[in-house]
């Protein structure tokens, strides 16, 4: 009797410290799967966060191509209007290279805001005007000039009393196909090979061209 119980003790045991062995193994798999699957959630997040930043970082892109064709919007305005009150000096508004910082239009010696002008010296003074407007010198914090658009080209060109303002500048998003036009304002600068001054044509480049006739008074 006491061989029977002894046998039937050992038998118990033997199942107790296998059960107890396989719990301990499905233990440590539990483990795993959890690390696994801890992994696989950071991974998707990070992707998720990736693609997060990069539509807003493409969404500023384009805020800022609207804010510069918008500025470039109301300088075309502005000058047609200077040009439509001012008729009869259409000659003296045509110009080309307007807004290159190494070669500004020089400071009139009469402020026309100030005392009454002639039309040729109100001519003079709306371009030299309108080019700080172009280069932003309206607008300035510590940092600097803030208005204006990037690196602007401009012209004025017409016939009899047929206008057309045309502002070309540098965005952020490439254009394509690139924009032409007259007067050159297409092409950017390239300091690399070919020496200092080099044009060459940008594809960030943006172009607005506006056309107008101007009425006889």
């Amino acid at each position: 009797m006491s061989s029977c119980l002894r046998e039937k003790y050992r038998g118990a045991r033997l199942a107790e410290i296998a059960t107890a062995s396989t719990g301990g193994v499905a233990v440590k798999a539990n483990r795993g799967v959890g690390m696994m699957e801890f992994m696989l959630a950071l991974l998707i997040f990070s992707v998720g966060m990736m693609a997060l930043l990069s539509a807003q970082l493409a969404g500023k892109k384009v805020v800022f191509e609207a804010s510069q064709r918008s500025v470039a919007t109301v300088l075309v305005r502005d000058i047609l209007e200077r040009i439509r009150a001012n008729p009869g000096q259409l000659a003296a508004y045509k110009m080309s290279g307007i807004g290159d910082e190494a070669n500004r239009l020089p400071r009139p010696d009469m402020d026309c805001g100030v005392v009454n002008c002639s039309a040729q010296q109100l001519a003079a003074f709306d371009l030299w005007q309108w080019e700080a407007l172009l280069l932003g010198h309206a607008e300035q914090d510590a940092g600097g000039y803030v208005g204006g658009l990037l690196t602007p080209r401009a012209c004025i060109t017409g016939s009899d009393r047929a206008v057309a303002v045309t502002i070309s500048w540098r965005g952020v998003l490439k254009v394509s196909p690139p924009s032409t036009a007259g007067c050159d304002i297409n092409l950017g600068v390239n300091p690399g090979s070919g020496g200092e001054g080099q044009e060459r044509e940008v594809p960030q480049r943006h172009q607005l061209t506006v056309s107008t006739y101007l009425a006889v008074p």
